[in-house]
């Protein structure tokens, strides 16, 4: 018998969601096969099986989340294939167990005639029947209790729900029946419990019966305006993923932890449209044209090559300055951020840059990042430049000790020998970590990228 554990996909990743399951139980599998799809902090990842055999349980059904290493599937040879939520294995024994306590509970004596209990009136041992009468209500009595008190349970027990939503329901001491499934076949998962949860904690608290009435030290209008906002009809609740969990987690904690400061300034882009108007000029039907983020990557890792202290991270007390210098872009995708990262961009051209760029931002809107397309990123990079903005100040994307900035880009008037002459202005801004860095070398750095796109032949070399 082999596990399947919940595989860890991404650096950042502490759980997943299956969305899908490629196998049903009963299914051969192949090493290698791919058996589930797994919403993840960054997208769908595909999970594959590194043994062979027949899948016999599916532990986390598709909707329902997983912590990394968790046991979501069990591979064996094929004799305890899951059926209706037991293996058939399972099902013998509780079948025979049933029928050997039928057996039991009537079995026949030697004359052919069903032996019974005999009645306290039959008692051989000549017991006083009115204290067997006292001792039968007092055992009604418990009995009747115990049932009032089980009866939610057992109601429960035939309620088609996960592990975790049982467990959630009970720690919040949730009837679980009351409770609408939205999981295959009507089964109740954790999202179903939270939701119930979060709508119950809206609804106003009923006020304790006391003899006297509570004082209060305010009066109730102002009561009224310091409590929060009770949902409102026409309000949607809607469940975020995995992805936009863990965003919120990760820059709520850059934002926490990170002492952040920023460092702006402006560059003349007119000479960099140019050049790029220039290559992309040049480009055939189908081939890939330059923007205007493609040259601002490939000055930033021009000037981290510079300026390493930039290309650094903290970690445990520690100061790790990367060889590499592994540039991330933001990519705005429809349920969230991603930043897929170009590897030694200070290596590769421009054109290059723009081609992989490209490719990544496409397989980022898909879901279909790998694991290494968004891991292992030095600094990022952060364009706003197409959607009119003027300016920004982005959060770090931790372990990286800066993040830039790109605003749009405007038709400024600026002084030339002189004159007043109309030119391209972007404006830049770095939000740094203090802990590696400090203000003059964030200064310098920012500097270096304004000389390069001022003077864009640079970036060709």
């Amino acid at each position: 018998m082999a596990e399947v554990s919940m595989p860890r996909l991404s650096d950042t990743m502490q759980e997943g969601t299956i969305t899908r399951w490629l196998k049903k139980p009963g299914d051969e599998v192949k090493k290698g096969d791919i058996i589930a799809e797994v919403e993840t902090d960054k997208a769908n990842m595909e999970v594959e099986s590194y043994d062979a055999g027949v899948l016999e349980q599916i532990l986390v059904n598709e909707g329902e989340t997983a912590p990394i290493g968790q046991t979501i599937a069990v591979l064996g040879s094929g004799e305890n294939v899951q059926q209706g939520g037991q293996s058939k294995q399972a099902s013998g024994q509780q079948d025979g167990q049933s029928k050997k306590a039928d057996t039991q509970q009537q079995k026949p004596s030697d004359n052919g005639k069903s032996e019974k209990a005999p009645t306290a009136a039959e008692d051989p041992t000549g017991a006083n029947p009115s204290a067997e009468v006292e001792r039968s209500l007092a055992s009604d009595n418990k009995a009747q209790a115990k049932g009032a008190e089980a009866q939610s349970t057992s109601s429960d027990a035939g309620v088609k729900a996960s592990p975790l939503a049982r467990r959630i329901a009970e720690e919040h001491g949730v009837n679980i029946s009351q409770i609408k499934g939205s999981g295959p076949g009507g089964r109740i998962v954790r999202e179903d419990v939270e939701d119930f949860l979060e709508q119950q904690g809206n609804q106003p608290a009923q006020p304790a019966q006391t003899e006297a009435p509570a004082q209060t030290s305010q009066p109730a209008a102002q009561q009224a305006a310091a409590a929060p906002p009770a949902q409102q009809q026409g309000d949607e609740v809607r469940n975020i993923s995995s992805m936009q969990k863990t965003i919120a987690r990760r820059l709520a904690e850059s934002k926490q932890t990170v002492p952040h400061f920023y460092v702006s300034n402006e560059v003349d882009l007119t000479d960099a449209l140019a050049l790029r108007q220039q290559l992309n000029s040049n480009v055939g039907e189908g081939g890939v044209k330059i923007s205007v983020n493609d040259l601002i990557v490939k000055a930033c890792a021009l000037a981290l090559e510079k300026f390493p202290d930039v290309n650094s991270s903290y970690k445990d007390g520690q100061f790790i300055h990367h060889q590499r210098v592994n540039v991330g872009i933001a990519v705005d995708i429809p349920n969230g951020l991603v930043v897929p990262v170009i590897r030694d961009a200070n290596l590769k051209g421009v054109r290059s840059i723009a081609r992989e760029t490209k490719t990544l931002a496409e397989k980022a809107r898909a879901g279909k990042l790998a694991p290494d397309d968004f891991s292992g990123g030095t600094f990022s990079v952060s364009n706003l430049g197409m959607m009119d903005v003027t300016e920004f100040v982005p959060i770090i994307n931790p372990p990286e000790a800066a993040i830039l900035a790109v605003a749009s880009a405007r038709k400024t008037f600026v002084p030339v020998n002189g004159q007043p002459v109309v030119r391209d202005i972007m404006p830049l801004t770095v939000s740094a970590d203090h802990r590696i860095l400090y203000g003059a070398a964030v200064a310098r750095f920012l500097q270096e990228v304004k000389r390069l796109l001022q003077n864009p032949y640079d970036l060709l070399g």
